[in-house]
């Protein structure tokens, strides 16, 4: 990724986060008069509001919590897709997933989710994915009322484990949102995770947070580097409530009945985040319409791997193409 000229000062994001309207369809489209949204956008080289692409900015109230969502807007869109990303990421770092769908003509529903990047919360702390499930939900709702159908889901590491819980918990097959679920490397045991999951156990009551630790996550240096040396929003510790609301997800998926719906895995073969052929294996059981994709070499953090990976990750996508209106 190309690197920003100047970093994003927390006057700058406090400000932002205090000039964010309501998420909704009665909201103004975002211009050029918000200086503190536009040094965000360009911070993290995000799309600007352009006449022939609107731009809503705002935030989605969950209980005490309030969600920063964003969603990009072309002209004639087929469909809108809503973006789910992983644990400590945050909307500005999808620039390239963002920018290629908004090329396949779809509306781009990105939110942050709670304890991450504009979003309300303790920076990394969760209790139960089901937490997730309900910021997930309450963006759904808002969209389904903005935005034409269909809908479809995509999720990186963590965002694919929340779409896979909030389809298990979707009980109505009618009423389910999403046409269709895009999965990149979807989180559920993570590498080492037996000696992980002993030392959580064994420190749980004593300990509230780890250092963390930055392990490459992708080929991409560049990327690497400004995740751990300029990206404002990267905690420097773990919260181990974090750690044990995973291994609840795991139990919890690896006792679950599964799912019929067709389900599109993209999996990197050089993951070192995950024990991804352990969970492949797992995924394949509990889901009996799953498609599975292989690319060869690439790491974990899909969406920010290097060329010509990232080309043939996203020609993996399952979506409507540009001119379709179903």
């Amino acid at each position: 990724m190309g690197q920003p000229s100047a970093d994003l000062d927390q006057t700058v994001i406090e400000t932002l986060q205090s000039k964010l309207p309501p998420f909704r369809a009665e909201m103004p489209w975002a211009d050029h008069s918000n200086s503190e949204l536009l040094q965000y956008l360009d911070f993290y080289r995000l799309p600007i509001p352009l006449a022939s692409l609107k731009l809503r900015a705002g935030t989605i109230n969950l209980r005490q919590q309030a969600l920063a969502t964003m969603a990009w807007e072309p002209e004639n869109a087929v469909g809108s897709v809503i973006v789910v990303h992983g644990y400590m990421d945050h909307t500005g770092l999808f620039y390239h997933l963002i920018k290629h769908l908004l090329e396949r003509n779809l509306n781009v529903i990105c939110f942050d989710l709670p304890g991450h990047g504009l979003s309300t919360g303790q920076p990394g702390f969760i209790l139960d994915y089901a937490d997730y499930v309900s910021a997930l939900n309450a963006v759904v709702q808002v969209s389904q009322t903005m935005y034409p159908q269909p809908l479809h889901g995509i999720g990186q590491s963590m965002g694919g484990a929340i779409l896979l819980k909030h389809l298990l918990s979707s009980g109505n097959k009618k009423s389910y949102p999403f046409a269709s679920l895009n999965l990149f490397a979807p989180l559920l045991q993570p590498a080492g995770w037996p000696l992980k999951r002993l030392l959580y156990l064994l420190s749980k009551r004593f300990r509230k947070s780890v250092k963390r630790v930055f392990r490459p996550s992708s080929f991409d240096e560049e990327f690497l580097a400004f995740l751990r040396d300029r990206d404002p929003f990267q905690p420097r510790v773990v919260p181990t409530a974090w750690v044990g609301a995973l291994n609840g997800w795991v139990k919890e998926f690896k006792q679950c009945d599964g799912s019929d719906f067709p389900i599109n895995l993209i999996q990197g073969s050089g993951d070192k985040t995950l024990d991804w052929e352990y969970n492949l294996n797992i995924f394949k059981k509990k889901l009996s319409n799953l498609d599975v994709q292989i690319i060869a070499n690439a790491n974990h953090h899909l969406v920010n791997e290097i060329e010509p990976m990232r080309r043939d990750i996203f020609a993996a996508l399952k979506l409507p193409p540009p001119d379709s209106t179903s």
